[in-house]
This record gives structure tokens, C-alpha cells and sequence, in this order.
């Protein structure tokens, strides 16, 4: 329906949540393309050792968290949970330092991402009642955001460095930490009012 989608792309709270979407497929994406490169360039390590350390331990940090995280939100609201993976996410300023503690970093940056998606996914639908339906359809098509950034980070990296290439995932990081911040507050205000 027109009016839905027109209300829908007057709701800010949406929109943030829309572009919050946008930017997490666009960072895991990025750091999953490029982590292989990373471990080779950055940290000196043989291609084939980097695959099996991205399966095994990367996937597995990524499974933990996201089991973690969801026992976790049962004490903590999703939007605070968010907020503080985000704030864990400055491992990414790490990253841009080359070697092994630049590669530790990259690796923990899976499990802090790990319930990003869904949280940032339920956030965004929060309180749009009927319009929930299309709102989770133009979610959806926030994933689009996964093809930016590996362009980004490699156009950077082909004229500077791989390291330096992880500033895109970055920049995506605060965002979602700008819009953890936002929800937390949002929240806070609803609470107050009732």
C-alpha cells in the first residue's frame, strides 16, 4: 500500500534502522571478503593456515556470540546489548594496526557482530503494528549494502593498504553504534512518558 510505504519512509526511527541494516551486511560483508587478504598482507600468515583460522575460529566466535548473545538478552534489553558490542567493535581501530594483535582483533570482531543483524532487524520493526509486513521487505532489501563496501575496501587498499581498508568496517561500526544509542534513548524516553 502507497500510504504505508509513504509513512514508513517518514518514520526516522525506521529509517536509522533501514541504514543500520545497510551498513551491517556492508561490514561483514567487507570483513569476510577481505580476511583472508588481511591475515596474509597484515599479519604474515599463509593463505591456507588464514582459511582454516576464518572457519574455525572466526565462524566459531561468530556462533558462540550469537548464542551468547541471545541468552544474554534476557537480562539486558537488545538495544543495550547492541550498544555495548558496538562500543566493543573499537577493536576495529585495531585492525588498522598491522600484525598478529591487528589479526586477534579481526577475530573478535566476529563474535561482537554476531547478533547485530537480528537485533538491528526486531529494533527497526519495533511498534510498526500493521506496516511491520513491507517494513520487513524493505529490511530486506537493506542488504544490498553487502556490495559497497568490498568495492570501498579495495579501491583503498589497492593505493594504500589492506589494514587501512578496514576503516569502511569501521565507519559502519559507529553508525550502528549511533543507532544503538539512538534506540537506547528512544526507550528511555517511552519508559518515562508511561
Amino acid at each position: 500500500n502507497h500510504s504505508d510505504l509513504h509513512v514508513l519512509l517518514r518514520n526516522g526511527a525506521f529509517l536509522f534502522g533501514w541504514i543500520g541494516i545497510f551498513v551491517y551486511v556492508a561490514a561483514q560483508t567487507g570483513v569476510n571478503s577481505f580476511f583472508i587478504n588481511y591475515a596474509v598482507e597484515s599479519a604474515g600468515i599463509d593463505r591456507g593456515d588464514a582459511g582454516r583460522i576464518l572457519g574455525v575460529c572466526g565462524m566459531g566466535l561468530f556462533a558462540v556470540g550469537r548464542m551468547l548473545g541471545s541468552w544474554i538478552m534476557q537480562y539486558i534489553r537488545a538495544e543495550r546489548l547492541l550498544a555495548i558490542l558496538v562500543a566493543a567493535h573499537c577493536t576495529m581501530l585495531v585492525v588498522a594496526s598491522p600484525g598478529r594483535v591487528g589479526f586477534t582483533a579481526l577475530l573478535i570482531v566476529y563474535f561482537c557482530e554476531s547478533i547485530m543483524f537480528p537485533t538491528i532487524f526486531a529494533l527497526a520493526l519495533r511498534g510498526l503494528g500493521r506496516r511491520t509486513k513491507i517494513a520487513s521487505s524493505l529490511l530486506i532489501m537493506g542488504i544490498v549494502g553487502g556490495a559497497v563496501a568490498p568495492l570501498l575496501m579495495g579501491l583503498i587498499a589497492d593505493h594504500s593498504s589492506m589494514a587501512y581498508g578496514f576503516i569502511v568496517p569501521l565507519v559502519c561500526f559507529f553508525i550502528i553504534a549511533a543507532y544503538g544509542g539512538f534506540v537506547v534513548r528512544r526507550s528511555a524516553r517511552a519508559k518515562h512518558r508511561h
